[in-house]
């Protein structure tokens, strides 16, 4: 009886601990990275391999080019981290998805601090349960993408990261390949530059609203011509829409995305060319480049595969690359019959692991299983 008594104490105290838990995780919304954690937090040498196997990824040379679908296999018996440098532009919107359902990833952004150095802070995190994350780029930069399989499963998983724009196209009915000159060109024999794009469509082609916000000003006047100015919100950026052939809306309109403000031309100083959009943003901090805000991107979708290999192989050939692709950087020469450990896969692209510190990509022509 006493026995019964005490297995029931101890339950009723692990129910209200788990209850205490649920109330404080709703506060503070932990990552999914600190939920992994505890479950071997309390182990030390399992947390001490843990933070070295994510301490040694993060510092990895390994860089990829969005967008991009990457394979991997979650391991139960060691931690297999996937870390990658991306360059992200301001005005695009960074998104990392799994679709696989038996598998929980936990996901970390950081943001280099300088071209060698990565902050120790996290940028972003996903949520646990949500084997995703995105976020839109506020700074032109070096990010490194962090990925943490839970190593209580063991499971194939496909990964897609890639970028999309944070605004709408601004022309009706066109896409990147109306755009013919773009930000930094020469402009009035070089004493200036071209600060925005030109989309060049058909004289009358709708021009429209990138995003919701207020018209803050019209007119016709200067190297712009008839004009419209489009604010994003009380304290947001400015859409300046320039050489417009007749305008569609007044000083003080508010407007959805898509709504027409007015119609291509060539007004102002664009008299001698052709009808095009001069196409600006212009934030407190001046002028930036619009491409990334509103350059179009095609989907990809995720084809999850099997590691083709059971990850013992040996080199064929030493080059081992910082990307997946033949024109990386070759990252270090290795002796023949190296052995390898396969992390991941893109096309056909192995990411391999040849000792605590040093990784790489390699094609998978140049590697083989051990029989």
């Amino acid at each position: 009886m006493k026995s019964k008594l005490i297995t029931t104490f101890i339950a009723l105290i692990l129910v209200s601990c788990k209850q205490v838990q649920h109330v404080s995780d709703s506060i503070t919304k932990p990552s999914a990275r600190t939920i992994f954690e505890r479950d071997f937090k309390n182990n030390d040498s399992i947390f001490q391999r843990y933070k070295m196997a994510y301490r040694n990824a993060k510092r990895n040379n390994l860089q990829l080019e969005l967008p991009i679908v990457l394979n991997s296999k979650s391991d139960t018996l060691d931690f297999k981290v996937l870390a990658y440098t991306l360059n992200l532009q301001r005005g695009e919107r960074f998104k990392i998805e799994s679709h696989t359902d038996s598998l929980q990833l936990a996901i970390d952004v950081f943001m280099f601090e300088n071209d060698s150095v990565i902050s120790e802070k996290v940028l972003h995190s996903n949520e646990p349960e949500a084997n995703r994350l995105e976020f839109d780029v506020t700074r032109t930069g070096k990010y490194k993408i962090v990925i943490l399989p839970n190593l209580k499963f063991s499971s194939n998983f496909g990964i897609i990261l890639f970028a999309e724009p944070t605004l709408a196209f601004p022309v009706s009915g066109k896409d990147n390949k109306a755009i013919q000159s773009f930000w930094g060109a020469s402009r009035s024999s070089g004493s200036r530059s071209h600060q925005g794009i030109d989309i060049f469509a058909k004289r009358g082609t709708p021009v429209v609203a990138a995003t919701n916000g207020f018209i803050s000003n019209t007119g016709n006047r200067g190297l712009g011509g008839k004009q419209v100015w489009l604010r994003d919100g009380l304290f947001g950026q400015s859409l300046y829409y320039a050489h417009l052939d007749r305008i569609a809306v007044s000083e003080g309109n508010r407007v959805k995305t898509g709504d027409t403000l007015g119609f291509v031309g060539n007004t102002g100083n664009a008299k001698t060319t052709s009808p095009h959009l001069h196409f600006g943003i212009y934030t407190s901090g001046g002028a930036v480049d619009p491409l990334p805000f509103v350059k179009q991107t095609n989907p990809i979708e995720i084809v999850i595969i099997p590691m083709l290999l059971k990850g013992e192989t040996r080199l064929r050939k030493n080059e081992l690359r910082a990307g997946a692709s033949v024109k990386s950087k070759k990252l270090q020469d290795l002796e023949a019959n190296t052995q390898l450990e396969i992390l991941g896969k893109t096309q056909r692209w192995f990411h391999v692991q040849v000792n605590d510190t040093l990784q790489g990509f390699m094609h998978e022509s140049l590697i083989k299983e051990i029989e």
